[in-house]
């Protein structure tokens, strides 16, 4: 055999699969919680087909996430602290405790 008829007969066939069809898919894994591979044979898809269309969905929504994210600038929260504690003072009596105090540096 010669090297052009064993490279092609590795060559998977690609399977067009139209607009409406990956709709259909869409709503069912996301909305209807089916799996990639029940939806696929419901829609007569191969499972590799619809596993990288499923990919490519979620790839686009987090990356329109991340962009609104950025051009909102939402606030975003970080522990911060200004004062170090320079003295605590407790108050004990018979071992409970009556008032406490800090002191902070500034």
């Amino acid at each position: 055999m010669s090297q052009n008829t064993i490279n092609n007969e590795r060559v998977r066939q690609y399977q067009k699969v139209h607009q409406n069809e990956k709709e259909q898919l869409q709503n069912l894994v996301f909305k209807k919680s089916y799996s990639i591979k029940s939806a696929s044979m419901l829609l007569n898809i191969k499972y590799a087909t619809a596993k990288s269309i499923i990919s490519k969905i979620r790839k686009s929504k987090i990356k329109k996430y991340l962009f609104l994210n950025k051009k909102l600038k939402q606030c975003s929260f970080k522990k911060v602290e200004f004062f170090k504690p320079k003295l605590e003072i407790k108050s004990l009596v018979a071992g409970s405790l009556i008032n406490e105090c800090t002191y902070y540096l500034y």
